[in-house]
């Protein structure tokens, strides 16, 4: 238990940061348990907010929270408004002034507060310009582009990078697994035999075995970054080179491209690069 309190206020002190937001946070609560008389705001606001603190603290809550994964445990945190709080505090406090003056000082007053307890998130270095209004990395939007057939719904297997970004952009396009891999807390549940072989060596591919597990699980595209090496060959494991989009591989299953094309499921563009695939394979 006492490891399980020590957590929580490690967690508050990480979540305040360099900051005193909780301690603002904390006395404006306090400001309307004194001075709030009206009960609807006190019951939505006072009462449920600490309520929703004391659970926070708790250490059973805690403990089963933590439990279930601590590295998220501080998103507790969100329920609290926070926010709320403060500025409707601030306008109390502001609404006892009787005279304009009064009021101005006490606004410029409570606004520096707030102002030099934050930061510009734009100074940080996790920030950078968007280079599209999808605030996504553009590689994601030219392989979503080049997997989506306009008739039908396609399953491709990606490489872990791209996984997260990739389901923000399209749904069009299915994955036989996601995040869920994807994240160390989570993948201790779950096993998958074609992430294994996706992700298992960082350094190299092997073609026959991914071929294997991603036909088991009715991929129509495979996507490899030419980042890593490639053990063996994917046409030799009845796919073609459907494309080459920002560094990565796009390869196309041969049974899919012929089941497409009888079903008339097959984009124009597809069957064009299916053409040139095979003539530059004879040759």
């Amino acid at each position: 238990m006492v490891e399980t309190i020590s957590a929580v206020f490690e967690d508050m002190i990480l979540y305040n940061g360099k900051s005193f937001n909780i301690i603002i946070f904390l006395a404006a609560l306090i400001f309307l348990w004194v001075t709030e008389k009206n009960k609807s705001i006190r019951m939505a606001l006072v009462y449920l907010t600490t309520a929703a603190v004391v659970i926070f603290i708790c250490p059973v809550y805690a403990g089963i929270g933590m439990k279930i994964d601590q590295q998220i445990y501080y998103r507790v945190f969100w329920a609290l408004p926070m926010g709320m709080i403060v500025c409707y505090s601030a306008i109390k406090v502001i609404m006892r002034f009787k005279t304009m003056a009064g009021k101005a000082v006490v606004f410029c007053v409570m606004l520096a507060l707030l102002a030099v307890n934050g930061k510009s998130v734009y100074t940080n270095t996790i920030h950078f310009r968007a280079s599209n209004e999808y605030h996504l990395p553009p590689q994601i939007i030219d392989i979503a582009q080049a997997l989506k057939l306009d008739k039908c719904k396609p399953v491709a297997v990606l490489p872990a990078e791209l996984l997260t970004f990739f389901r923000q952009y399209t749904a069009d396009v299915y994955t036989p697994y996601g995040r869920n891999l994807v994240e160390p807390t989570w993948s201790y549940f779950y096993y998958n035999d074609l992430y294994n072989a996706m992700e298992g060596d960082p350094e190299e591919y092997d073609a026959k075995k991914i071929a294997a597990c991603a036909k088991k699980e009715h991929c129509t595209y495979v996507v490899l970054s030419c980042a890593k090496q490639l053990k063996g060959s994917m046409e030799e494991e009845n796919y073609f080179l459907l494309d080459f989009v920002q560094g990565y591989y796009i390869y196309m299953d041969y049974d899919y491209f012929e089941y497409y094309k009888e079903q008339d499921l097959l984009d124009a563009d597809v069957i064009e690069k299916e053409k040139a695939a095979s003539e530059a394979a004879r040759k």
